[in-house]
Formats: C-alpha cells, structure tokens, sequence
C-alpha cells in the first residue's frame, strides 16, 4: 500500500503539478483530451509566459458567475458532485442569521420547508434533491435556533 503524503498544494497551477506527479502525464492528457503542451500550461506558475487558466481557475471561474446569476443552487449541488468522490458535502461556513422579527415569525418561517421536505419524500423524488431540500430545513431551523437564543440572552434566561 502507498505511504500518503503531505500535500501542500494551495493554488490551483500547484494542484495541477501535484495531479501530473500523482497520476502522470498521460492520464491527465486523456481525462482533459490535451496534449502534452497544454498540460504542461495548466501546469505552470502564472509567472510564465504560456501560463493558461488550469479547469480548477475555470471552475471556480464558472461557479462565481453562477452565483451572480442567482444560481447559487447550481453551483452547491455541482460542488457537492465534486466532493462525493471523496465523501463529502459542501457546507456554508457563514453563521446563520435569523431573516424575521421574532422568534415566532422564525418558526412559522420553518413549516414551509419542511412541508417541501415531505412532499419531495412523498413524490419519491431523487435522494440528491431530497438531500438538498433537507439542507435548506436545516438552515431555516437553525435560523430559528439562534433567534430564539437572542431573544432568551436578551431576556436574561
């Protein structure tokens, strides 16, 4: 079995050398159906000349002009394809911001989602969908959480 070692790669021409060393020259030429040349560009430092945008600059290039086309859906279940090839999922690391007055508001605010977790569940829709709907429950329950966390500090609980 092969020993795994530390990767340090954090710009995305890094990752593209640690790909080539990893699975080779060849096997990169097939997956991206480039050539030799073109490789060695998604390869390089942006200092060279024949620097070219590697995929990961593309995807991220594509996921940021997604975002500000409203498809912010898009981009986490693409994200989310990505990262099931190593058993992950994408996760928002902002804090959850409560987006009604009161705490009741935040609940009534929950039954909406949920009722659309159901009815995806109950039209047997795709588990990915299902999944992805479950997230957005969460979030809104979680908004909940915390407004009623701010209003029982408010009150002195």
């Amino acid at each position: 079995m092969k020993s795994k070692k530390q990767n340090t790669a954090t710009q995305t021409w890094e990752m593209m050398q640690c790909a080539r060393e990893s699975l080779g020259q060849t096997c990169l030429q097939k997956i991206f159906s480039r050539g030799q040349t073109q490789i060695n560009r998604y390869c390089s430092t942006p200092i060279h000349e024949d620097h070219q945008r590697n995929p990961f600059d593309r995807l991220h290039l594509l996921f940021t002009e997604l975002e500000q086309a409203g498809e912010r859906e898009l981009v986490i279940a693409a994200l989310n394809h990505l990262a099931s090839t190593v058993g992950c999922r994408a996760q928002e690391t902002t804090e959850y911001v409560p987006d009604k007055m009161t705490v009741a508001e935040e609940c009534l605010d929950d039954y909406p989602e949920k009722v659309e977790l159901d009815r995806l569940i109950t039209i047997n829709a795709s588990p990915a969908i299902v999944r992805r709907q479950g997230e957005h429950t969460c979030r809104e329950i979680m908004e909940t959480v915390i407004s009623y966390e701010q209003h029982c500090a408010e009150q002195d609980y």
